[in-house]
């Protein structure tokens, strides 16, 4: 391609930083004093996962908690290999590549994430964070709250994820090297960590740098529904590579009973994505369209973050302020090249998208925490955030001749909505209180307020200006009640109401007319200035059973969410300027029935003459209509109906050697559903099943080795879909991870 976009050699430098960490080790060897000898690794302080799952027994919330003693012993690579393995989780994308998160088997804008107790979002328009470029080695837990509190931002109906990297003082340097490949491409990472008491001041330190590639192929064939003639087939390889920076310390200086916590959050990555397509007729032998194209993405998070924590006689309070930017940039080339029915070459274009997104945010919180008589601790807290969000797409478009070589100048091909930007400010006061109603029986009630106002503005592409504002006002009271059996018993049931916001692209009012709209196919695209929120009433109801002191445990969830004024896009005919078009637009489609039944388990099967062997998994069902009043019940889009996970880790601590495996599979299904322009369609994915493998050896704590295979078993995703009288048939395939990892702890 002509206009190459700029990459960076990102396995090589990974194996630069591999070297310099992996000799850190060594260089403690030799500057290790007699004391220093002395280390085991019993001394190294990790969050048991009996400890998680005390919390998770104790916890006034239903929650799943899951413990850096857990994360290390399945050898788990990224933040999305261990949610892979988590009750109700799945993801979008190829097989065996964990990046988009569905909980429950909802979209992902529906599920929130938070780092360290706090929100942080990435710099795109359902601000999800990228689970799979967040290395596992840095997390210390793992929170999955299934229904929050009022303490909790109100924007998850689907659920919570709260990312807790390690804050725990233990005086000891961990240093990790892994080398891999997934498929013909690179993967890695390389992970210092260290914490240490000065005085009255704990300093922890953790900075990673981390490879990640998807080696994806994808074919389609369409075919005539009524007669199965072939009429088109599509090969697109489309290899992805991408890189992280990140470095996360944690600062807390200890005032008597108080504390003072400044939590820095400093993240670069780098993402680089490839696509090859040819496409025929029903002759294959004859290429009609062949597209090339190329893009680069950098985004970056820099968050500076600091916490009062007071304790007074009276009871506790704390203040918190947090500035953030968060940026993106993209730049995409793309190269469509046509071809007659005979294969001949008639015209390319080259059209070139560059996206830069700036989301800049400040906020401040206050709150409270006093116990009233002996039966009550009520909190309180008000807190204010003030956010600027800022989206810019220049595009251009361009002859090329059949080699690639352009025959005229660059034009702009500017669309109606490629610049924007969005002010936000929240405002929240809330409150709650954990009132225990006798021995072994606690209520929590409480609510949370919220009022959000949006200003939107921006230009069309002949630079007319245009502005909306909205105000969004709600009060999400939220019931937990927790009945303590027996010390190693609950029944829990909770009773929530929860919001979800429209995306800032959903509300821009202006019209993409870079389509002809004379079918629904080339519809106009457009957002809504009416959109409501989607408003969610959640009930939960579960019980869940501890043995084994805190080894093992047994938790049995169901759950339901009736959501109103749930959006879905639509494309109806429409009066432009006088003239028919078909647009597509977000719509409050109407309402949405999410219900299902959770299942997860964990075994301490054998702990006996050094041996150790557990047994944890989970299994998920999950149903979900939606009741539209133009298209009566349908199903919501791509949610399986049920995800199971099964896994076993073994180790033998004479030796120190162990091994494991975690399977994950989800059975075949079909939905029917309305796609995005508004045609029926019916959509069924095959079975998939994948496999995740690790065997090791420990041999001093200075020498830990690690064989991890990721996606063994499935390599595909396979789906067919039919609309009309069109048949599609389309198969993702992707390739296994292999890894060898070196970890030090000195």
């Amino acid at each position: 391609m002509a206009a190459a976009v700029v990459r960076h050699p990102s396995g090589v430098r990974l194996a630069v930083i591999a070297l310099a960490v992996a000799g850190l080790p060594f260089s403690g060897i030799a500057q290790a004093d007699e004391a220093g000898k002395e280390k085991t690794l019993k001394q190294v302080v990790v969050t048991d996962q009996r400890d998680a799952q005390v919390e998770r027994k104790e916890s006034y919330l239903q929650k799943i908690v899951i413990g850096e003693e857990e994360v290390e012993r399945f050898g788990d690579v990224s933040v999305g290999d261990i949610l892979k393995r988590l009750t109700g989780i799945s993801f979008t994308g190829p097989a065996g590549v964990t990046k988009d998160v569905r909980m429950r088997g909802l979209e992902k804008g529906y599920t929130q994430f938070m780092i360290n107790g706090e929100l942080v979002n990435s710099a795109a328009k359902d601000r999800q964070f990228q689970v799979d470029r967040l290395p596992a080695d840095m997390i210390e837990r793992i929170e999955i709250i299934r229904a929050p509190s009022a303490e909790y931002d109100s924007g998850n109906i689907g659920g919570l994820i709260n990312i807790v990297f390690k804050s725990k003082v233990d005086e000891i340097t961990r240093t990790r090297v892994a080398l891999g490949k997934n498929g013909s491409l690179d993967v890695g990472d390389a992970i210092v960590q260290t914490s240490k008491r000065i005085g009255d001041v704990d300093v922890v330190l953790a900075a990673s740098y981390t490879v990640g590639a998807e080696d994806v192929d994808e074919e389609k064939e369409t075919r005539n529904a009524v007669t199965g003639a072939l009429t088109a087939t599509e090969k697109k390889p489309k290899p992805a590579t991408k890189s992280e920076f990140l470095f996360t310390p944690r600062i807390t200086w200890h005032l008597g009973d108080d504390r003072l916590t400044f939590d820095p959050y400093i993240s670069k990555g780098t993402e680089d994505k490839e696509e090859h397509k040819l496409g025929t007729g029903a002759n294959v032998a004859i290429v009609t369209s062949r597209e090339e194209k190329e893009e680069v993405k950098h985004d970056q998070v820099l968050r500076l973050g600091g916490r009062y924590d007071g304790n007074r006689s009276w009871g506790s309070w704390y203040a918190k302020a947090a500035v953030q930017e968060t940026k993106a940039d993209k730049d995409m080339v793309t190269d469509a090249y046509k071809y007659n029915g005979g294969g001949n070459f008639t015209s390319a274009e080259r059209k070139r998208e560059q996206e830069d997104i700036t989301d800049v945010y400040a906020q401040v919180g206050f709150g409270v925490a006093a116990p009233l008589g002996e039966r009550h601790l009520v909190r309180a807290g008000v807190e204010y955030k003030d956010a600027d969000f800022k989206s810019r797409k220049p595009k251009t478009k361009q002859a090329i001749n059949q080699f690639g070589v352009p025959t005229a100048a660059a034009t702009p091909d500017n669309g109606q909505r490629d610049r924007f930007d969005i002010e936000e400010a929240k405002t929240i006061v809330y409150l709650q209180d954990e009132i225990t109603l006798a021995k072994h029986h606690w209520l929590t009630p409480g609510v949370r307020w919220e009022r959000v106002t949006r200003d939107a503005s921006g230009a069309d592409k002949n630079g007319v200006p245009y502005s909306s504002d909205t105000q969004v006002n709600s009060s999400n009271p939220s019931l937990h009640y927790r009945w303590a059996i027996d010390k190693n018993l609950n029944f829990r049931a909770s009773v929530t109401q929860t919001v979800k916001l429209p995306k800032f692209d959903q509300l821009n009012p202006t019209l993409d007319t870079s389509k002809n709209g004379l079918t629904s196919a080339n519809a106009y695209t457009g957002g809504n200035v009416d959109l409501k929120p989607e408003e969610a009433l959640g009930f939960e109801l579960g019980f869940e059973k501890a043995f084994a002191g805190n080894r093992g445990l047994v938790g049995l969830n169901f759950y339901e969410r009736r959501i109103k004024d749930f959006v879905e896009s639509r494309t109806n005919l429409e009066t432009i300027n006088g003239a028919a078009r078909w647009v597509k637009r977000p719509f409050n489609v109407g309402e949405a029935h999410i219900y299902g039944m959770e299942l997860d388990w964990r075994f301490p099967l054998v702990e006996k003459r050094g041996h150790v062997l557990n047994i944890v998994g989970n299994h998920t069902e999950m149903r979900g209509t939606v009741d539209s009043p133009s298209k009566g019940e349908i199903d919501v889009k791509e949610m399986p109906p049920r995800v199971s996970n099964l896994g076993l880790d073994y180790k033998h601590r004479p030796s120190g050697s162990f091994g494991g495996f975690s399977v994950n599979y989800i059975p075949k299904f079909t939905t029917k559903s309305t796609n995005d322009n508004d045609e029926d369609e019916i959509k069924t994915w095959l079975s998939r099943t994948t496999l995740d493998l690790y065997v090791g050896k420990i041999f001093s704590p200075l020498a830990e080795v690690r064989l991890i295979g990721r996606n063994l078993l499935s390599v595909k995703k396979e789906e067919t879909t039919l609309k009309g009288a069109t048949f599609e048939h389309k198969i993702e395939f992707s390739k296994p991870t292999i890894m060898l990892t070196f970890e030090s702890r000195f």
